[in-house]
């Protein structure tokens, strides 16, 4: 009668197999869980904060789940303060950025494709490294620039110096999306009688547009979460965008948390309704 040639831990060669892929499939749910908790304790605090009433914050040890809410935070944010100025700064700083740093990455990562010229690659690069200086480094002297030609403290000084920010690193993703197109449907649209600008907004943009929406998330995360570039170039309160304004709630002898909170929660409306109207386009991005 024969036997089975026992492995590690007295177990068959079968069940050995079982066991480990239990084990790493068990490892990987549990690292899983464990990150998805840890990135949903912060929104859930972020909110948990905003509706409970102020004596509960200061409680040791904390109240995870609280039975007592309130409204006033919100009410006092949106109704005894600038944060509805800073919302609506904050949208159109986001649309400027949106379209200037959509628009021109298009045109440049579509004119890098099809255009030859000497060292058009190490332009490219070179373009790519711009974006590896951080916002404060390059805020200073457009700040100057800006001021010297009068651009500074207003909405399209501070448009054009977050898009500065974004656009290196958007034109190289068009620029690689669009050698992904085949210039041979823009040759057969020429040759019928259309013009490049026509082939190029009839054949190109459409099957670009995958990369046209990436950017444009991009554009509007960098724009809504500006923090450096607005605090250095808006110098009026007034202008100044939620991530700026939201400082006002810091005061000399405490920190409204409360009201800090109510306002970032009401700040992630318009990005979460932003990823809503992609959300149709987003299995094109994945194709």
């Amino acid at each position: 009668m024969s036997t089975e040639d026992k492995g590690p831990f007295g177990l068959t060669e079968v069940q050995y197999h079982k066991l480990k892929n239990k084990t790493i499939w068990g490892g990987i749910s549990l690292a899983t869980i464990v990150a998805v908790v840890a990135i949903l304790i912060p929104p859930y605090w972020m909110l948990h904060s905003s509706l409970s009433p102020f004596s509960l914050l200061r409680k040791v040890p904390p109240q995870w789940f609280p039975m007592e809410f309130t409204f006033a935070h919100y009410e006092s944010v949106l109704f005894s303060s600038q944060y509805p100025r800073f919302y609506i700064n904050s949208i159109i700083l986001s649309v400027g950025v949106l379209i200037i740093v959509t628009s021109l990455s298009t045109l440049a990562g579509y004119g890098l494709t099809r255009f030859d010229f000497r060292q058009k690659r190490n332009f490219a690069r070179m373009i790519l490294f711009g974006y590896m200086f951080p916002p404060i480094l390059l805020s200073i002297p457009m700040f100057v620039i800006w001021k010297d030609i009068g651009i500074h403290n207003t909405y399209v000084g501070a448009m054009l110096a977050i898009s500065a920010t974004r656009l290196p690193l958007c034109i190289w993703i068009m620029w690689q999306f669009f050698q992904t197109v085949p210039y041979s449907l823009e040759e057969s649209a020429q040759m019928s009688g259309a013009s490049r600008f026509r082939a190029f907004y009839e054949i190109a943009l459409p099957i670009s547009k995958p990369g046209i929406l990436a950017v444009a998330t991009l554009a509007v995360q960098g724009g809504w979460n500006a923090y450096t570039v607005p605090k250095i170039i808006l110098i009026d309160q007034t202008l100044w965008p939620i991530t700026v304004g939201i400082e006002s709630f810091i005061k000399s002898s405490t920190i409204l948390w409360p009201q800090i909170m109510s306002g970032v929660t009401l700040g992630m409306i318009p990005v979460i309704f932003f990823l809503y109207l992609l959300h149709g386009n987003w299995e094109t991005i994945s194709v």
